[in-house]
């Protein structure tokens, strides 16, 4: 069995409880307050400086070509998305270039990345499994939606959001990622595969507390 299918199955619950979170049923209605959306971008950047800088890490962790091109790549495309997408989409909601330079991290955001800067330095697989858990969840969390929503989605103001997540290049990288992943752990031990599993559950447990913290703490300012 690939260490994807035990992942997998590990989080499929904790998957599905992130797809019926308020704040993403929300965006696929159109009913989402648009400030919570504001906030929510504005925290996805901060979040996403760092998903870079976690990436480079893992990178400077591994001698291998092929997994070093592999990390490149991801990192090029990851710069790419928030200096091309990213930041357009948040100019065009409002956030300001000063807004952007003085925010602050929310809690939530503050305490994931301080766990996944922790994993590269356990070694690449470990740094790996918990970068794939983020990438992989969104495109988890956009299938499940627009299954169920799609009419609705069709109708909404953040269906950009889901177009990004169920497109066609967004789903091949987050495969090639999966497929990475099972590369580099054929093999392994149950103890590593038990280690890994910890990580990726941990990881999808975040995802989950930032969807509904960020949604409460903002509820209670508006």
């Amino acid at each position: 069995m690939k260490l994807s299918e035990i992942l997998y199955t590990k989080v499929n619950d904790l998957w599905k409880e992130a797809a019926a979170k308020p704040f993403v049923v929300e965006m696929a209605k159109g009913s989402l307050d648009p400030e919570l959306f504001r906030y929510y971008m504005l925290q996805d950047y901060l979040y996403l400086k760092e998903y870079s800088d976690i990436l480079n890490r893992t990178l400077k962790r591994t001698a291998d070509p092929g997994l070093q091109v592999f990390l490149r790549n991801v990192i090029k495309e990851t710069e790419k998305e928030t200096e091309r997408v990213h930041l357009p989409n948040m100019k065009k909601i409002g956030i300001s270039d000063a807004e952007i330079e003085n925010a602050g991290k929310a809690q939530v955001i503050v305490d994931y990345l301080a766990y996944m800067r922790q994993q590269p330095e356990k070694g690449v697989v470990a740094g790996l499994t918990a970068l794939l858990q983020c990438s992989w969840v969104y495109a988890f969390i956009g299938q499940a939606l627009t299954e169920e929503y799609g009419d609705e989605i069709d109708l909404s103001p953040y269906k950009n959001w889901f177009d990004a997540y169920t497109c066609k290049e967004y789903i091949e990288a987050n495969k090639a990622w999966i497929d990475m992943v099972d590369y580099e752990t054929e093999g392994i031990s149950r103890e590593e595969t038990d280690r890994l599993c910890v990580i990726f559950e941990t990881c999808a447990r975040y995802e989950n507390r930032f969807w509904d913290e960020l949604y409460e703490a903002l509820r209670e300012r508006v």
